[in-house]
């Protein structure tokens, strides 16, 4: 595989996995606020940051999990704590995002060093 091919190769995951981390964020932002009313915002607040640590555990590329935790972020900041009475600050909840993704991508490199560790007790 040549040099032109490989980066070919990574921008279509690298695209692919953007658009799987944005349609798990809209159907965590729909789920959340389905499930949880507006005066419920650590309701909400739970429910997308699970989602984006699960989505983090399952992205391969650390820039469609840094992406994916922003637009949760966002879209909780700008949607769903907008306009609801106990939340005068959503952007506190930022930190919430940012260690679901943490946890993600750490679950993610842990098992792949079990995998190989796996590989290296085969051989």
């Amino acid at each position: 595989m040549s040099v032109a091919e490989e980066a070919e190769s990574r921008r279509a995951v690298l695209i692919r996995e953007l658009v799987a981390g944005a349609a798990g964020v809209v159907v965590a932002a729909l789920a959340a606020e389905v499930v949880f009313p507006a005066e419920e915002p650590v309701g909400r607040v739970l429910v997308m940051a699970v989602v984006c640590g699960l989505l983090a555990a399952s992205l391969s590329d650390w820039r469609a999990a840094l992406v994916t935790a922003a637009m949760a972020a966002g879209v909780f900041v700008g949607v769903l704590a907008d306009g609801a009475p106990p939340t005068p600050a959503p952007q506190g909840f930022t930190p919430i995002f940012v260690v679901a993704v943490v946890l993600g991508v750490g679950n993610r490199r842990l098992r792949l060093l079990m995998r190989s560790d796996e590989g290296h007790r085969r051989q």
